[in-house]
């Protein structure tokens, strides 16, 4: 009976070793590339966005932050369960302080789980919602795409990087790939006969998307970056995209040196790109600020409660 724990437990040491280390090289060469830029104009660029245009930004991530509780507080109330929007917005700040500030410990979605669960009767409904607003987010993300490809179609690095993320993916597919069906399916046949609530937290992800895209726009126009909201949007899908690699924790580094590839790409000096990837990444980090307030009480909950059951249950991929 416990044999399958026994396999399991390997499998999850492996995953978190290759995000460590993923980690580490993705900011180690962030940092090499660092070195080799000219500072003073790095440090002119950023300080040439105005503080308005900054204000602006933050209010925009937030307001980002806000429509996505939206989304999940839709498929919340489909499954009747008894969590409102502010006990939402708590959990959701309380996941994104998590994720930024303890990715080697807990990530947002063990926070959000145990927090839905205290208001669940079912554990099943309760860890359902955090997947199914996973994968809304997903695929409102999707229909970035389009916008990508000028950026990826002629590119060499793509081709490259297409071998390593296939030769990482591959190997541990077929277990992988059971595994995630049969949960997909689990969370598929709860939201078989509730099709609005699915509609309804799509928009809400589009109008978060949309509010993140003009927020990283006025940053770099702040920076003088020749880029419009489309050139923001392609950049957005690939990024977004490549930190769901499990080759890093929360996409450290990998972010970064995407936005610094493709933004110089469209036009961007290494610097001007450089300043937006750290300016936008102090946003994120920003608006997460809150969530110390609530984490705290939500992680001695989780010592309490059988997280990583209750997420099995639920179809967490």
């Amino acid at each position: 009976m416990n044999r399958p724990d026994h396999q399991a437990a390997p499998q999850g040491d492996w995953s978190f070793r290759l995000r460590v280390v993923g980690t580490i090289l993705s900011v180690a060469l962030l940092l090499w590339l660092l070195l080799r830029q000219e500072w003073d104009e790095l440090i002119r660029n950023a300080a040439s966005v105005p503080v308005g245009g900054l204000l602006a930004a933050l209010i925009l991530v937030f307001a980002s932050q806000a429509f996505n509780t939206l989304r999940w507080q839709i498929l919340i109330r489909a499954q009747r369960l008894s969590v409102g929007l502010a006990q939402a917005g708590r959990l959701v700040f309380a996941g994104l302080f998590a994720s930024n500030f303890l990715p080697s410990t807990v990530g947002g979605d063990v926070v959000r789980v145990v927090g839905v669960l205290s208001g669940s009767e079912s554990r099943v409904a309760g860890a359902a919602t955090v997947v199914m607003d996973r994968l809304i987010g997903l695929f409102g993300m999707l229909f970035l795409l389009p916008f990508s490809w000028p950026l990826v179609s002629t590119a060499s690095w793509f081709r490259a990087a297409n071998g390593m993320v296939a030769a990482s993916l591959l190997a541990p597919l077929p277990a992988r790939l059971r595994s995630g069906l049969r949960r997909l399916m689990q969370n598929v046949r709860l939201w078989l006969d509730r099709p609005q609530a699915l509609a309804a937290s799509l928009l809400s992800s589009w109008a978060a998307v949309a509010c993140y895209l003009s927020a990283v726009w006025l940053v770099a126009q702040g920076l003088h970056i020749p880029v419009s909201i489309l050139d923001v949007a392609g950049v957005t899908a690939i990024t977004y995209f490549l930190t769901l690699l499990p080759i890093s924790i929360n996409g450290y580094g990998l972010r970064e040196l995407g936005m610094l590839a493709l933004y110089v790409r469209l036009g961007a000096s290494p610097e001007q790109a450089t300043a937006l990837a750290i300016l936008t990444r102090a946003l994120l980090v920003a608006v997460s600020l809150p969530g110390a307030l609530w984490v705290g009480g939500i992680l001695r909950d989780a010592r309490q409660m059988h997280v990583a059951d209750a997420m099995g249950e639920g179809g967490v991929l």
